[in-house]
């Protein structure tokens, strides 16, 4: 009897813990080879519909885009050639990107930004939320120069979803490797 008290109790402490597990990753190659991140297993590359749907403008839709089952938690992939970046513009860069984005998202809460070296190479990152379609929305940039243009990687998850997430995604930036 007392066994089973135990081992119950042992039980029901350790079910919080199950939920924020980090996820399993996985080293992927993107760009031609030129940019290698860990990413969760079982995430594949976002629906043409969905895609379409989330981006609907074709001029600006990014390279690719990873995301889980449900399309709620992604990794977004951008690079744009057009834009040069170096890298000692990186924290003006990311200020830029912040003005630019708190005049699109007025009632978004600022949580941290900054400039960073990741594998040798200066990163640049903020992170936010903002009111999505239905649910608060953790947003996550980081990016780098990549042949001297922007490299700019986004990765986002409703806000409920971040406790199990918040480890996970620095461990992905963490991983960031340019070639």
């Amino acid at each position: 009897m007392r066994t089973n008290i135990f081992r119950s109790t042992i039980l029901l402490l350790l079910i919080p813990f199950c939920g924020i597990a980090q996820t399993k990753l996985e080293k992927k190659s993107f760009l031609d080879g030129k940019l290698e991140l860990l990413v969760p297993t079982y995430f594949k590359p976002m629906a043409a519909d969905v895609l379409d749907a989330k981006y609907p403008d074709r001029n600006h839709q990014p390279n690719l885009v990873l995301t889980d089952n449900d399309a709620e938690v992604n990794i977004v992939i951008s690079y744009v050639p057009q834009q040069p970046l170096q890298d000692d513009q990186m924290a003006a860069y990311k200020d830029f990107q912040i003005s630019s984005l708190k005049r699109m998202h007025p009632d978004a809460k600022w949580l941290e930004s900054g400039v960073k070296t990741v594998n040798g190479k200066n990163i640049g990152y903020f992170k936010f939320t903002s009111s999505g379609a239905d649910q608060p929305v953790f947003n996550y940039y980081f990016f780098t120069n990549m042949n001297g243009k922007v490299l700019l990687l986004t990765f986002n998850c409703p806000e409920k979803l971040l406790p199990k997430w918040k480890d996970t995604v620095e461990t992905i930036v963490s991983s960031l490797t340019v070639k």
